[in-house]
């Protein structure tokens, strides 16, 4: 029973950990304040907060693909396509990762949407430089 319990309070404390990093919303904050450490609710706001984010990064995304041109714009989709072998591949590892049990998913989706989060804002700063 210890050992759940600390293994629950860890993760509790690696998302809290991650809320103060990432500039996710302050609905997304308040879900995880009401899941009060249970894993399925937390699952279900991290899901939430990423059907935010994904919307934003696509945009940013085909906004910069219709600007750019010729090499830019190649370049932009190389970059693209590596960040999102990495993105899926990482969180696939670390959901599958057998030493962490239920918790792996959660580490799982905290590190989706932080790198989602982080990839969205370098996309958006890009577009917001307008050349």
């Amino acid at each position: 029973m210890f050992w759940k319990s600390s293994l629950v309070l860890g993760a509790v404390l690696s998302i809290a950990a991650f809320s103060a990093n990432a500039q996710q919303s302050a609905e997304f904050d308040a879900c995880m304040k009401r899941a009060d450490g249970v894993s399925d609710a937390m699952l279900g706001c991290g899901k939430a907060e990423i059907g935010k984010w994904d919307p934003r990064l696509n945009a940013a995304y085909q906004t910069l693909l219709h600007r750019l041109k010729g090499a830019d714009r190649a370049q932009l989709q190389q970059e693209q396509r590596a960040w999102l072998k990495h993105h899926l591949s990482e969180t696939h590892r670390l959901a599958a990762n057998p030493d962490n049990g239920s918790v792996a998913f959660l580490e799982s989706q905290s590190f989706e949407l932080d790198d989602l989060i982080e990839r969205t804002q370098v996309l958006e700063k890009r577009v917001d430089a307008k050349p």
